[in-house]
């Protein structure tokens, strides 16, 4: 088993943050994807999620963590409020997506993403996101089962080719720089604030 086969690979961030993007990314670089088709492209995402159902499922009831053995020497999904629910007895590099708070807001409520019962202005919401942040890199810097890497989504758009070289250097794997690039389309950056 060869060194890449040591670690899983764990993309997140927020639902709209970059996560497919990142994901779309290492696949058409060349590495393994953990993912299934229970949820397909649509206008929102037209190049698919890229998602496996059952990290999605992390920390829910009944659910199981048997299947992150199979992400082995592969990238996964997983949202970041469910990083926690990750079974210590793996090894773990995190590409943690981050993007613009208000882009993430305003791209969830065109989703229908944004709960109505919470009455918090833009602003009181941005400080919840900006804490919450401080809590996952928090946690993540602790970890001694977990190495994790910071992308900007708003940078990875701006400068893909020094993105594209820092993900790489990261993971030490020789993945397809220009098969990484081409899989960014400018045209799907919106919501831009």
């Amino acid at each position: 088993m060869d060194a890449r086969n040591l670690f899983i690979t764990v993309v997140s961030g927020y639902p709209r943050s970059g996560t497919s993007l990142m994901m779309q990314m290492l696949a058409a670089g060349g590495m393994s994807v953990l993912v299934d088709e229970f949820r397909k492209a649509d206008e929102h995402n037209p190049r698919g999620y890229f998602e496996y159902e059952r990290a999605l499922k992390l920390g829910g009831k009944d659910e199981t963590t048997d299947w992150v053995t199979d992400a082995q020497g592969k990238a996964v999904k997983v949202i970041a409020y469910q990083l926690q629910h990750l079974p210590a007895a793996f090894d773990y590099r995190v590409i943690f997506m981050k993007r613009k708070i208000a882009e993430v807001l305003a791209s969830w409520g065109k989703m229908g993403l944004v709960r109505t019962d919470v009455q918090l202005s833009e602003r009181e919401q941005i400080l919840g996101f900006k804490t919450e942040y401080a809590i996952y890199e928090a946690r993540l810097v602790r970890q001694t089962n977990t190495q994790v890497l910071f992308i900007q989504y708003n940078d990875l758009l701006a400068n893909p080719r020094e993105q594209i070289a820092r993900v790489r250097d990261f993971l030490g794997m020789p993945l397809d720089g220009e098969a990484m690039l081409a899989a960014i389309d400018p045209a799907l950056y919106r919501n831009r604030l």
